[in-house]
């Protein structure tokens, strides 16, 4: 970003460390503080930044989603042959029976975005300064 350079500052500012750094911290907590709208949010500003790579934005945005699902269909199983016993559905305080796997969905997504956001902001913070 040289003063001569005569592009728009909207196009400028999806190159700078701070647009990065911002962009890493709504994807790791735009879902939490605003649910849905956040993720959104922290979504459309990755795949505008310039600070990665096309395979590092398909990760960050599908990496959550595939993990959650994978632990869902886990569980899905694990639960699938439990009945209701005098201790409620499922009888396990530690695993959550298939009626609660929406909220567990939710608590997964929204720790997994974080390790996405977190793993985003790692790999900006990690790169050597532009000179100039």
């Amino acid at each position: 970003m040289s003063a001569s350079d005569d592009r728009p500052f909207a196009e400028q500012l999806l190159e700078r460390p701070g647009f990065a750094v911002a962009t890493a911290l709504v994807v790791m907590l735009g879902g939490l503080v605003v649910p849905f709208v956040g993720w959104v949010a922290g979504m459309v500003m990755l795949w505008r930044a310039r600070a990665w790579t096309t395979r590092q934005k398909v990760w960050a945005t599908a990496g959550p989603l595939l993990a959650t699902g994978v632990v869902l269909i886990v569980l899905a199983l694990l639960t699938a042959n439990w009945s209701t016993t005098d201790a409620g559905l499922g009888g396990s305080p530690v695993i959550p029976v298939v009626l609660d796997l929406g909220g567990t969905a939710v608590v997964l997504l929204l720790v997994s975005y974080a390790v996405a956001g977190g793993w985003l902001l790692w790999s900006v913070l990690r790169r050597p300064a532009p000179q100039g």
